[in-house]
């Protein structure tokens, strides 16, 4: 990747929210020279208390859901390809890490000197957001940068 430009750290997954922030950014601050890097984290299955069916079927019902997490990660990933071709963004890197999704992306920013993290919003309430967290609200409480929070 080229040096020199701004480093941007945009959390990705596979909803609207996130493919809204991204056109934001691109939009309206991207530069020709801007570092994009596009985080995401694969969504995480409680395999333990999942219902696995008998010992006999578990190895494979673990193996299918591991296939499945794999797949989406892969969709994921040629979608924001698509979308990085399409809106020409040159420099622009996918990163896959597991793990929380707000801590994933400030480690990434700070690693790598970001200048500015872009995420999306999804808008939950206050009662759901103080039982689940929320990725955005992590992000704005613990980078090192200026955030961009992005609202439907």
């Amino acid at each position: 990747m080229a040096q020199g430009g701004r480093k941007v750290v945009i959390g990705v997954d596979e909803s609207a929210f996130s493919e809204q922030a991204f056109s934001f950014y691109v939009e309206n601050f991207h530069k020709d020279d801007d570092i994009v890097y596009l985080v995401h984290t694969p969504e995480r299955y409680n395999f333990v208390d999942a219902n696995l069916g008998t010992p006999v079927e578990r190895p494979n019902v673990h193996r299918e859901l591991l296939d499945e997490i794999k797949q989406k990660v892969e969709a994921v990933e040629e979608k924001y390809n698509r979308k990085v071709e399409e809106k020409g963004v040159k420099h622009a890197k996918f990163l896959k890490k597991h793990g929380d999704p707000g801590e994933a992306i400030v480690a990434v920013a700070e690693k790598e000197h970001a200048s500015l993290i872009v995420t999306g919003c999804r808008g939950m309430g206050l009662l759901r957001r103080t039982f689940l967290g929320s990725v955005s609200d992590y992000v704005i409480h613990h980078a090192h940068c200026p955030v961009l929070v992005c609202r439907k």
